[in-house]
């Protein structure tokens, strides 16, 4: 009998073919299941020319890792395919970015596969977009990104889980549960290999996975489908209300460069979950990127657009809410506005210190979570600050500065279990749940992009005292408005 694999694919395929004729793919496959049976399925519908494989190594699990590439190659050579590995060192560039390494993989993948399908496309003279790019999600992918997006609180787009298609990506296995996906590779009498990390219940999403996903089964054994059934019906509504809220920025809203322009008077007379969902399309063209821009961001700037005269926000990002008596101006401060706009707000006193000159008694007191005024006076070891610096290629002196917050910004911090880890400041912002304007007062000490102490709050761990501290620096702070409490 033929595998559901075979049939739903072969489906997904046959419409996408028909509607575009010929297709070239470039298939991101780390040699788990799940793209393993999207390469084969691939292989079996269209020509070995017409596919490219790529694996990328993240450079996280050493030998395992490499022993993935070789597997993955060892396929594309036996079955006649293209094949390229691509070595990012996933942890590295999540330092640089200020991202979790999970999050830092899926951008760094999908940045390949963009290039990978741009570079394909210049070789055959193709228009932009005609390479598609295939991703191996399929029923239980999409049931956990709906609950993860639910959980961390989201509006309409987060439930509606993952589409079909979104520009040049196709997902042919997101109507194959994980079953059917190892049912078929059994069929064909295929293996594959498992990521140790897939079992690390640290990531979120692995949570999700491995104990959310299990116990909702037990609930209804057709838990995953039934959310992604759901996700579906969704979207659906979501295209709905996208026209409507498109024909009201039309009617209501005027652009300008970096700025929009809002009629107060027409976004009264919307309907809420319009009025939201046009207020966070704007505010998402406004941002760099999505992260941090969320419902909660629209809410407050609807609230003030619905409110007197003369209100302000600032929202991430450096965008500026403003509401006059007819209009709602939402526009992002450009770098020199932010330069001109963020004078040393921060005195701050520098004391150092040469540990051996201490006792381990006096070692210990400059710690004391305890002290008086110890939430603005902190300590750190200064040559690990230097060496972070001369990392970074910062050659001033001093090599950390006070500042507001900026994209990118992160602190080294460790997890329950001890392991080292990366957090960007937006999340720990986040976590505290400090409101809006009370995150734009917020004032850090970095080094670079690495924020060494959010002052008033945490300190990152990188530049911590330790026994063998050689020279500590001590900082106290004063007089920042954000800091008094």
């Amino acid at each position: 009998m033929e595998p559901r694999a075979e049939k739903v694919c072969k489906k997904y395929m046959d419409e996408l073919l028909m509607t575009e004729g010929e297709l070239r793919v470039v298939i991101g496959v780390s040699g788990g299941a799940d793209s393993i049976c999207l390469l084969f399925l691939m292989k079996d519908i269209l020509p070995a020319d017409n596919i490219r494989v790529i694996h990328i190594n993240h450079m996280i699990r050493g030998n395992e890792a490499d022993e993935d590439s070789e597997f993955v190659e060892e396929i594309c050579r036996r079955e006649g395919l293209f094949f390229k590995e691509i070595r990012k060192d996933i942890p590295a560039l999540s330092r640089e970015m200020g991202y979790t390494e999970e999050e830092a993989g899926r951008r760094i993948r999908y940045e390949c596969f963009g290039k990978e399908a741009e570079d394909w496309e210049a070789e055959c003279g193709c228009e932009k977009g005609k390479v598609r790019i295939a991703v191996a999600h399929h029923v239980e992918d999409n049931a956990e990104t709906v609950l993860f997006n639910l959980f961390r609180g989201t509006g309409i787009r987060g439930l509606s889980g993952i589409a079909p298609e979104r520009g040049r990506i196709i997902r042919p296995l997101l109507g194959l549960t994980r079953k059917d996906i190892e049912d078929y590779l059994k069929y064909r009498g295929e293996t594959f290999r498992t990521d140790r990390t897939n079992e690390d219940n640290d990531y979120s999403r692995n949570r999700i996975r491995n104990l959310i996903l299990p116990q909702a089964r037990a609930v209804s054994p057709m838990a995953a489908e039934h959310i992604a059934a759901a996700s579906e019906r969704l979207r659906k509504i979501l295209g709905y209300l996208d026209t409507r809220v498109d024909e009201s920025i039309e009617r209501i809203v005027t652009p300008e460069d970096g700025a929009y322009r809002i009629d107060r008077e027409g976004l009264r007379s919307l309907d809420d979950v319009i009025a939201s969902m046009l207020i966070l399309k704007l505010l998402t063209e406004l941002t760099p990127m999505k992260k941090d821009i969320g419902e909660v961001h629209a809410s407050s700037v609807l609230e003030l657009a619905r409110g007197e005269a003369g209100k302000h926000a600032d929202l991430p990002y450096g965008i500026k809410a403003d509401v006059s008596h007819s209009q709602l101006l939402l526009r992002r401060q450009s770098r020199e506005d932010e330069r001109n706009g963020q004078s040393d707000d921060v005195e701050a006193l520098e004391l150092y210190y040469r540990a051996s000159d201490l006792t381990e008694e006096e070692v210990r007191a400059l710690t004391d979570k305890t002290a008086e005024g110890n939430r603005y006076t902190k300590y750190f070891d200064y040559d690990k600050i230097c060496y972070i610096a001369s990392k970074q290629g910062i050659r001033k002196d001093p090599p950390y500065e006070f500042r507001a917050r900026r994209d990118g910004d992160f602190l080294r911090i460790r997890k329950s279990d001890g392991t080292p880890a990366t957090k960007a400041l937006g999340d720990y912002l986040t976590d505290l749940k400090l409101p809006v304007d009370e995150k734009e007062k917020i004032r850090v000490c970095a080094v670079g992009s690495e924020v060494l102490w959010v002052v008033g709050y945490r300190m990152g761990d990188s530049a911590k005292l330790s026994p063998d501290t050689g020279y500590i620096l001590r900082l106290e702070v004063k007089g920042h408005e954000g800091t008094s409490h």
